[in-house]
């Protein structure tokens, strides 16, 4: 029988601004409701204050995806444990509409696409997707990231 490889819940949001009458600026981000965390039991998400998403504690991510299902956006998605270069973001707008909308979103340049040596990062609908089939976790595209959505979960390369 083969066995299942870890995997943990990541949040593809890295911290969606909020006008001032608390509303979200992006409508792809994480709204901070506390449904993810709430649901999760190992009390692996949290929300750090100097982050304006849910983060989720790889150590204690067990990966049974109760997160996933909590999630209103759509923004925590189960990965193998061992794909640590991440984009943490989901906006769909291009550009100018996504730098106003958010302080570290992908605003689709590519660049990070030019520069991945093994063609595992591509901008799809104006937003970095990684295949983790091809990622060899060089973090090249982390490195070149302009706005510095592309994270490092070990930290060795980027913070998280």
């Amino acid at each position: 029988m083969k066995k299942r490889k870890k995997q943990v819940a990541v949040v593809h949001c890295y911290g969606a601004s909020h006008l001032e009458n608390g509303s979200l600026a992006c409508r792809y981000g994480c709204k901070q409701c506390g449904l993810c965390e709430a649901a999760c039991r190992l009390q692996a998400i949290s929300f750090p204050e100097n982050r304006g998403a849910a983060l989720v504690s790889r150590e204690l991510c067990v990966g049974c995806g109760l997160c996933v299902k909590a999630c209103p956006q759509n923004l925590i998605r189960l990965e193998p444990a061992e794909n640590t270069i991440q984009p943490l973001c989901s906006n769909q707008e291009a550009g100018k509409d996504a730098r106003k909308e958010c302080d570290t979103s992908c605003i689709g340049c590519g660049i990070c696409e030019k520069n991945c040596p093994s063609d595992a990062i591509h901008i799809i609908d104006c937003c970095a997707v990684i295949d983790p089939g091809k990622c060899i976790a060089c973090g090249m595209c982390a490195v070149k990231c302009p706005r510095g959505v592309i994270r490092d979960a070990n930290g060795i390369i980027t913070a998280v």
